[in-house]
């Protein structure tokens, strides 16, 4: 829990004390059944803290029951396993798909990759960053920022303190990518929304590591943070 106090005086008088240069140090503050309140039980946890590749499920179908997606066709054969070439054109291939459960399928494994890219550089990024400086580095994105992590926070259920705290959103991201990239194989899936939540899963996955990548560089290299600097000016009315 985050008290304020007010800055550290340097005489303190009263009627029966006298002293300077003095501290306050608040220590573990607890309920009335004596158990230790934290920053972190004040704010009550989500229902799917680190969800899996189908925890949001019904939310995706919602979605795209709404918003269906449109896909260009770029190529009506599928070249992706040994079984073919298989041609898609008003056929099945030998796995079973259709061309339209295979444009989502190409659609989630181009999701991957472009996830991979950045979530591998953010994995890159934050173990130089913490064999370089520690991993005791703190969140510290300035004076005007309430939430440092907003899709980790609300993603993971876990609000970081240091560098490596960010390790165990970083290990869920990549355990993620994992099992996306799985259901791109010969046979997972043979439904194109399947495929299509789990591109949306993808895209989320990919938000949660360029958070973390950038937010490591900011707090360890000292980039620009949220406190705001402005001069004041005089504003008013001028008579013509």
């Amino acid at each position: 829990m985050v008290i304020y106090v007010p800055p550290k005086p340097k005489d303190f008088k009263g009627n029966f004390w006298k002293t300077k240069d003095f501290k306050i140090s608040i220590g573990k503050i607890t309920d009335k059944n004596g158990s230790e309140v934290s920053e972190d039980t004040l704010t009550p946890m989500g229902p799917t803290p680190k969800p899996g590749v189908t925890d949001l499920r019904s939310w995706d179908l919602k979605l795209l029951n709404r918003y269906e997606p449109f896909y260009a066709p770029f190529c009506d054969m599928c070249c992706l396993c040994t079984y073919g070439k298989c041609d898609l054109l008003e056929k099945k291939g030998a796995c079973g798909i259709d061309a339209e459960a295979q444009q989502a399928r190409m659609m989630l494994l181009v999701c991957c990759i472009g996830s991979a890219a950045h979530i591998g550089h953010a994995r890159n990024l934050l173990e130089h960053l913490i064999k370089k400086y520690g991993e005791d580095v703190p969140l510290d994105l300035g004076m005007n920022i309430d939430i440092e992590t907003p899709i980790m926070t609300v993603v993971v259920g876990k609000k970081p303190k240091n560098l490596e705290d960010l390790r165990e959103a970083l290990d869920y991201v990549e355990e993620q990518i994992s099992h996306l990239l799985s259901a791109c194989h010969t046979g997972q899936e043979g439904n194109s929304i399947d495929f299509e939540s789990k591109s949306l899963h993808a895209g989320l996955m990919d938000n949660l590591g360029k958070e973390i990548g950038d937010i490591a560089q900011i707090v360890a290299l000292n980039l620009p943070k949220g406190d705001v600097r402005c001069s004041t000016g005089r504003t008013g009315t001028r008579n013509h």
